[in-house]
């Protein structure tokens, strides 16, 4: 949509708004605002879009098409000195526009997506409009970040003068989770080794699944003392400050003990615990698995923590608090994975980590190159849990994380 758009050279300025920008994990339809002075031309532009199945309505300057999956997708044309009144009025929420209409109305003002107005009697002289950063302005607020436009903290912070500032995809150093050919993945060490220093990281961990996960062709201690010898001589071939950790993603059994025998885990730079069997048992039971894994002096982090899949299925019967608290007590940290599916954990647990001084970790569990680049959705999540740089670990020097562990 954007490429095509952009084609449009009648185009001045295009944004997204709505919960898509706000970066919510699943939007029900997408909105598009431009600047035209000649609003018919990128109509008919809109409607030529090559995946368009149906134009639902049209109008001089808004038009709403479904594109392919019967997607909804609504582009306004709006007047450049309205473009930053409506971009915040379409990115919402609901709840944050109407603490922003509030403060306004406190101030005898009044903002829509037409602007912001002072208000005397029956007249009403236009103030600010052009971009978000005066509209917010001119009612005395910074320019909220989108990611936290949902109406629970953003104004508590603004009111302190602390709103965070946010964490960005070029903070990430390394990449700690991710799969090679030699379980489920689809590329060799080097080539995912390689992939990353070319994304701009400085190292990632190598972590196959354990023996449990036989589906996937998981490693038995044998099996991954051999892939941790290849890495200890890959790193030693290379000569470029990247570096290979040794790691695993070691199954928590359905009795809680580790798939791994502690004097293998021992060896490793990196231990993921995760859960990918016996989702279904009850609330204690599962807990009570992860706590225990957490409890174990080798483990570093649990992955996807909650379980859930997006659209597909439900976190498992978990309670969130314990499993907060016992990572907390043992000086561990939690994984926030960024596979789009996946955003476990979510934005509401990110904030309950940031709250309590748990470290997360954004990772991509990338099996194969293109995995990757998922890592901008894990930021857009940690983003709407208001977490900085200092709250992700793994923007961290590989020795600064280290020593993070270690203390802990």
């Amino acid at each position: 949509l954007s490429s095509h758009l952009n084609q449009c050279e009648s185009i001045g300025q295009l944004e997204f708004a709505g919960s898509y920008r706000r970066g919510r994990e699943t939007v029900g339809d997408l909105d598009i605002l431009v600047v035209s002075q000649d609003p018919a031309s990128v109509m008919a532009h809109f409607g030529n879009y090559p995946d368009l199945e149906q134009i639902i309505v049209q109008g001089d300057t808004k038009m709403s098409i479904r594109v392919g999956n019967s997607f909804q997708v609504d582009l306004r044309v709006v007047e450049a000195d309205a473009f930053g009144a409506a971009l915040q009025y379409f990115t919402g929420s609901k709840d944050h526009n109407v603490e922003v209409r509030g403060r306004a109305k406190q101030l005898g003002m009044k903002i829509n997506e037409y602007g912001v107005f002072q208000v005397d009697g029956d007249s009403e002289t236009y103030i600010a409009g052009a971009t978000e950063s005066e509209v917010y302005e001119a009612l005395g607020m910074p320019c909220f970040a989108p990611e936290l436009r949902e109406a629970r903290t953003e104004f508590d912070w603004a009111a302190q003068n602390a709103l965070p500032d946010l964490i960005e995809v070029a903070q990430i150093q390394g990449d700690l989770h991710m799969h090679t050919t030699a379980t489920d993945g689809k590329a060799s060490i080097e080539e995912m080794a390689d992939a990353a220093q070319a994304r701009g990281l400085k190292y990632i961990a190598i972590t196959d699944h354990s023996q449990r996960v036989s589906v996937a062709n998981g490693l038995d201690a044998e099996r991954l003392l051999a892939q941790w010898k290849e890495i200890d001589a890959i790193n030693a071939a290379r000569d470029d400050n990247f570096l290979i950790l040794k790691g695993i993603e070691c199954d928590i059994l359905e009795s809680g003990s580790m798939d791994l025998p502690d004097e293998v885990l021992a060896q490793a730079d990196w231990v993921i615990a995760s859960v990918h069997f016996g989702q279904k048992q009850p609330r204690q039971q599962i807990t009570d698995r992860i706590t225990s894994a957490l409890e174990n002096p080798h483990v570093d982090i649990i992955a996807h923590p909650t379980g859930r899949l997006i659209n597909r299925r439900e976190a498992y019967e978990v309670d969130i608090e314990a499993v907060f608290q016992a990572a907390k007590e043992n000086g561990k940290l939690l994984e926030l994975n960024a596979n789009p599916v996946r955003l476990d954990l979510h934005d509401v647990h990110c904030a309950m980590a940031r709250e309590r001084g748990i470290p997360i970790v954004i990772s991509s569990d990338a099996h194969k190159i293109s995995g990757l680049d998922v890592l901008p959705y894990g930021i857009k999540q940690a983003r709407r849990g208001g977490l900085t740089a200092a709250h992700v670990a793994n923007t961290l020097s590989w020795p600064e994380l280290q020593k993070l562990l270690s203390n802990s």
